[in-house]
């Protein structure tokens, strides 16, 4: 009985722990989102469509302002704010 409640307990813990880890974006990743959203909107002005690149700039600021967010909570220096012409680092 004692084996299977520390059982119970471990997966309970290992199910939090997961959970908990499988939403977390370092602020690296907000800025790369950020600059997706900065490479989708400028795509979407150039080809007119003004109400989508306003949406995907709104989306590039916050996704700014949650790498800021926690960049600060990591110590880590300020991502740039996004701006015409930035791409992921992926290209």
């Amino acid at each position: 009985m004692r084996t299977m409640k520390s059982m119970v307990i471990a997966g309970g813990f290992g199910l939090v722990l997961g959970v908990s880890a499988f939403g977390c974006a370092t602020s690296g990743q907000e800025q790369q989102r950020a600059l997706a959203h900065q490479q989708n909107s400028d795509t979407a002005a150039a080809d007119g469509q003004y109400g989508i690149a306003g949406a995907e700039q709104r989306k590039a600021e916050d996704s700014h302002h949650k790498a800021t967010t926690k960049a600060i909570d990591e110590g880590k220096p300020l991502p740039p704010q996004t701006q015409t012409g930035d791409r992921p680092s992926s290209y």
